[in-house]
């Protein structure tokens, strides 16, 4: 399996706008943040998670031609608002093309993007809305999900071997922490270092940190608040900041 880090940064990216750079160093590239979403190489599958603002360059810079299915996390348009970009991996390759979605999205991305999964005058619909279950197989390719909190919504943590996403995390529900035991890698949302409404605060995630033992940690969907360099300086041993374009094999 490869992981592929498409975007880290949070809904402005990172840096806001030009000369609006927070607290980074403009001068670090791996500050320079898309918005979130990655690449899963499985099983000669190319499983993509979220489809943020930013895909098409970020396939681009990938060399991605080709997606098999999209696993959402939820509606929020810095995660879904660079759908239309799925057409051009549509036609390119003849396929109607998955898209795994709780049932809370449906009706709102069929309403927004009416043209893709249902086709509208002169488009035929590209994409394909199938019912997200807890546990489901894609091809050879075992894929489990369950909802965490994200302030006054709920998206969705996905999980692939010992691999598991969790993105815009506030706090988990029940014991669902127990199902992200025995990680390899585990990417997690960090927005800023004080908590936010809707996100967890640095200290917290590093007590699920602490408490999973994943080998390897990475943060994503990190505001222009959280400099690379500064970051791995408070973090413990792997424990890292991801970075745009960073991929991990494992």
């Amino acid at each position: 399996m490869k992981v592929r880090i498409l975007g880290c940064g949070g809904s402005f990216g990172s840096p806001l706008a030009w000369g609006k750079n927070g607290n980074i160093d403009i001068n670090d590239p791996k500050n320079h943040r898309t918005r979130s979403s990655i690449l899963v190489k499985v099983n000669n599958k190319n499983i993509l998670i979220d489809t943020s603002p930013d895909l098409r360059n970020q396939l681009y810079e990938a060399k991605c031609t080709n997606i098999d299915a999209v696993l959402y996390t939820h509606v929020h348009s810095d995660h879904t608002s660079g759908l239309p970009d799925m057409r051009a991996m549509s036609l390119i390759n003849n396929k109607i093309i998955p898209a795994y979605m709780p049932n809370d999205m449906k009706s709102e991305m069929e309403l927004c993007y009416k043209y893709i999964f249902k086709g509208e005058k002169d488009y035929l619909p590209f994409m394909k809305i199938i019912e997200l279950n807890n546990s489901f197989n894609f091809h050879d390719t075992h894929i489990e999900t369950f909802k965490h909190n994200h302030g006054s919504i709920d998206v969705q943590t996905y999980k692939i071997g010992k691999f598991a996403y969790s993105t815009d995390l506030k706090k988990f529900y029940n014991s669902d922490i127990e199902k992200l035991k025995n990680l390899d890698l585990w990417i997690v949302g960090l927005l800023r270092y004080d908590p936010h409404p809707s996100h967890a605060g640095f200290n917290q995630i590093l007590d699920y940190i602490k408490y999973l033992k994943p080998k390897k940690t990475l943060f994503t969907h990190m505001t222009a608040l959280l400099d690379q360099k500064e970051l791995i300086s408070k973090c413990p041993q792997n424990v890292e900041p991801a970075y745009d374009g960073l991929e991990i094999e494992l």
